[in-house]
Parts: structure tokens; sequence; C-alpha cells
């Protein structure tokens, strides 16, 4: 079985301790990836349906997503004072998915062993986040953003002092695996999670946690990951039934390509960034947002207009900066590629490579990090963290203890400024959903970055320290309003409030426009 200790390689010691034993045969390796939804309970629906859970209060993912653009919150009743939430008993190692796990027929032994000792604890995802909730109640929330076809839960978990008064905080977002054949990227996550949650004593933690409401979610792709531990050449498309009957390809053929299943300028370059042909490894699915990862993670996008983002994947060693879709026009100055040189910068050499900001590594379409950048104006990156998966302990806590520093380096740079933020109000305090531009930047590609209609909120990364102007356009139409700001270095980020003339009396929020 695999045994387990609390945490991840928190302050960069080695906290996973993984025995390996004898299990009896599991048909099909059907324990890898338990097709169920929080600390084991069965997952309910399908699509988007799940549980938000939290500060006491469990609503479906359903309901949320109909009334999410009003409420900006993954449970409008979170803050209405009901009995503490009841966590289910910590599951015993012995009852874990991993504890079960033998390696499946035709699958190199000895590889899937080791693969088992260093990401096993991604079988137990579950529990090992319901460990982390339960271990830190005052610090966590526990979102199910949705249901995969196979019945696994998405799930997100908030980070902050005090998450149910972080909601109108400016929001950071951390993801990995939406290749699951890339599982580094989400033990990456976890170890986020451990960081942030177990760094009480470091200043800059401490300013993070009171500072921002940071999501992690740490597998997008968990259908693929679970394909992946069934066959090791599989994993990366989301392992949903897309051959047609008769059809003899390999399994591994099966599935959508998460990352070019996003709505932006989704198979803009047609056979050359992604692929109509289901067989095919970059196959872009049926339409836009068709699968309901890629659909989970574009409502929470749109929900709460992340300021900052960073996508993990493994492959090779870079970090990419928006837009990495070829023919979309970059604003200029591009802040998005001046920042990724500031995060580069903080990220230690890899096996004495250094991290290049690059727009891309080949033609792409459809992917995440362009789509928060259009419709949110969320300073997306994407890093390609590590040049393979790679499948020993020691060599993943390598890997890891470097990257740790690269979403360090975005909250750092975002609290420490250049940067912006402020919320927009209506004469009756109500929160406004409008156009907020730094005039300085000039946007290209039809961008319509707005304030979050939950709270008014925006925020801004700065190209760099000096005058700027913030110009509003009231939604609706009107004057624009402008107020000149000073970014000074050592000052940290500016505010700068708005209110907009008349009275609104709230509203929906407008959809993302996104072609």
């Amino acid at each position: 079985m695999i045994g387990r200790r609390r945490g991840a390689w928190g302050g960069g010691a080695w906290a996973t301790s993984i025995f390996v034993a004898v299990c009896g045969l599991v048909a099909a390796c059907g324990s890898l990836g338990p097709r169920d939804g929080p600390s084991g309970a069965t997952a309910s629906g399908a699509g988007t349906t799940g549980t938000f859970a939290g500060s006491g209060a469990t609503t479906t993912a359903a309901s949320v997503s109909a009334t999410s653009a009003a409420s900006g919150a993954p449970s409008a009743s979170a803050e209405a004072g009901e009995a503490p939430e009841v966590l289910p008993p910590r599951m015993p190692d012995a009852e874990r998915p991993s504890a079960k796990a033998t390696a499946p027929a035709g699958v190199d032994a000895a590889r899937w062993t080791r693969m088992l000792e260093t990401y096993g604890r991604l079988l137990d995802l579950d529990p090992v986040l319901d460990d982390y909730h339960r271990d830190h109640p005052d610090k966590t929330e526990i979102v199910t953003l949705a249901t995969t076809h196979e019945g696994r839960a998405v799930r997100a978990m908030l980070i902050a002092d005090k998450p149910s008064r972080a909601k109108g905080r400016p929001a950071m977002l951390l993801n990995g695996a939406h290749h699951g054949d890339e599982p580094l990227s989400a033990l990456m996550m976890l170890d986020a999670i451990d960081t942030l949650l177990s760094g009480d004593k470091d200043p800059k933690i401490a300013r993070v946690l009171s500072e921002l409401a940071v999501w992690v979610v740490p597998m997008v792709n968990r259908d693929g990951f679970a394909l992946f531990m069934r066959d090791l050449a599989s994993g990366r498309k989301n392992g949903r039934e897309t051959r047609k009957a008769g059809d003899r390809s390999p399994v591994r053929a099966r599935g959508v390509d998460l990352n070019r299943n996003y709505p932006f300028r989704w198979g803009a370059t047609n056979e050359v960034g992604s692929s109509k042909n289901p067989n095919r490894r970059s196959y872009r699915g049926l339409s836009p947002a068709s699968e309901p990862e890629t659909r989970a993670m574009v409502e929470l996008s749109d929900r709460l207009h992340f300021v900052g983002s960073i996508s993990y994947h493994t492959g090779t060693l870079a970090l990419l900066a928006p837009y990495t879709i070829d023919g979309v026009p970059v604003p200029k100055p591009n802040e998005a590629w001046l920042v990724a040189e500031d995060v580069a910068r903080a990220i230690p050499k890899l096996d004495k490579r250094p991290v290049y900001v690059r727009k891309n590594l080949y033609t792409v379409d459809g992917t995440d990090q362009d789509y928060h950048r259009f419709a949110h104006g969320t300073l997306a990156l994407l890093l390609e963290s590590a040049a393979k998966s790679w499948d020993t302990p020691a060599l993943a806590k390598k890997a890891i203890v470097q990257i740790r520093h690269s979403w360090r380096a975005l909250f750092d740079r975002y609290l420490d400024g250049p940067s912006v933020e402020g919320r927009v109000k209506d004469e009756a305090g109500h929160a406004v959903s409008a156009k907020v531009e730094i005039a300085e930047v000039v946007t290209l590609a039809g961008e319509e970055w707005r304030s979050r209609c939950s709270d008014g909120f925006y925020g801004r990364y700065l190209p760099g320290y000096g005058k700027f102007t913030v110009r509003l356009t009231p939604p609706g139409g009107g004057a624009p309003i402008e107020k000149k700001v000073d970014s000074v270095a050592g000052k940290g980020r500016v505010t700068v409030d708005f209110v907009v003339p008349g009275t609104s009396g709230g509203g929906a929020c407008p959809a993302a426009k996104v072609k």
C-alpha cells in the first residue's frame, strides 16, 4: 500500500513517504483515479454538476452556474452564518485508491512502479484535498467545479486567511494537468497548496494569504491521468470515448485535448494548431468548450476575472506569454511579456538550463491562457516546467522546488507593483461591470476587459513605474471617466476607485465577449 504523511514538499523538505507492497489484482486497474467525488462520495450528475462546499454551505454547481455572474462567489450563503460544515472522517491509507493499485497487463511493471511511487498521491487526490481542508479549515474552501465524463470531480481549493471574506480580493489562479500524462504539474500544485498553508512564518506568504484569493486546481484532466496510469503512453487527452464504432485505434486515441478546447480562437489555425480528427493528439472537440473540464475553467474565469494565472505543463522548459495563438496582436506595450520576464528570472536554473520567455513552442489555438487573457485581461502565463514527467520521487522533488519560485514571483509582482486596482460602483453603491482600460496600454485584438460584476473589482499589472491613465467606459454609453495615477517604486499597488453616475440597481453580468 501507499503510506502518506501530511504535506507535499513543504519548505523544500520531502514530506511524502511511500511504501509499495503487493496488492490484489484489480481488473484493468479500475481503482486508479477514483470515479467518485469528494471523500469517496459518488459524484452526482454530469457536465458542471457537483458541489460547492465551504464556509458552512453546500450548493450545487449547476445552480451556482446559473447565478454565478451575479454572485461572484462559490456559495451565495457561505457568509450567512449556518452551522460549521462537518467533514467526513479522514480516509485511512489502506482504503485510498493507490493502496489497491496494481500494474496493468502489458505495461512495463518496473516503470509503472516508479510512477506509482512518484505520483501515487494523485490517485488519492480527493482525500488528499480533504485532508488539507480538514487540517486548515480556517484557510481553505474546496469547490467542485465539474464532474468529468467518467464521474470524477474536478475540484478547486481557495486559499486565504479568511476564505469567506476573500471573495472580493484580487484572485489568482494556479492549475495543473490539463494534459493527464503530465502529472508532475499536478504535484507542483499540491506543493503550492502545502507551501501556502505551512508558510505562516514567511512574511511574504502571510501577505499573500491576507491580500489575495488564491485558487488552485491541481488536476484539470482527471480522466486523462487515470488513463495514463492504465497505459503510460496515454492520457494527454481527457479519455472520453471519441472513436467511432469499429475503430481499432488504440485507447490512447480517445478523448479531447482540453488545451485546444477553449472558446477563444478555437480551431482558428485549422489543422495546424489543433485537429478535427478525433484520433489526433491535438483533437479540439466538436465545439468550443464542449468538455465539462473546459467549461468549468471558463465559468470560474468568468466569475472571478483572475488578475494573474499560471497553467503548468511539462515537456520542455519555457514560459509562454500571451497571446500564444498566431495572428492575435498583443497589447502595446505588452505588460504580460514584461512580467513573464520577471517571473522567469526568479526561477533558478533547472539542470543548468534557464527559463526563457517565448510566444509559443509551436502553432496552437483554443488555449486556456489566451482565453483568460482575452476575456478578462488576466496576466495568464503557461509554464512548461520540466523536460518530462520525471518518474522518480527525487527527480520530481528537484523540479518542484525550483518551479515553486514561479507563482511566488507572479504574486509578489502584483502586490509589490507596479499594478493598479479598484472598484466600480454607482451612486447608490451597487457594483458595476464596466470596461476598464489603461490608456497607455493599447489593446489591438478587440479586448473588452471589464470590472467584476459581483463587486465591481478590477486589477491590472502595469508595464512599469510612472504615470498612467485609468479609463472607465460607463455601461450603456456615456463619456469615459479618466483618472491619473502615479505608480512609484516601493509604494506597492495603486488603488483607483470609480463612481458611475446614476443608479443601476445591479443587474445580470454581461457574458465575456470571445471570438
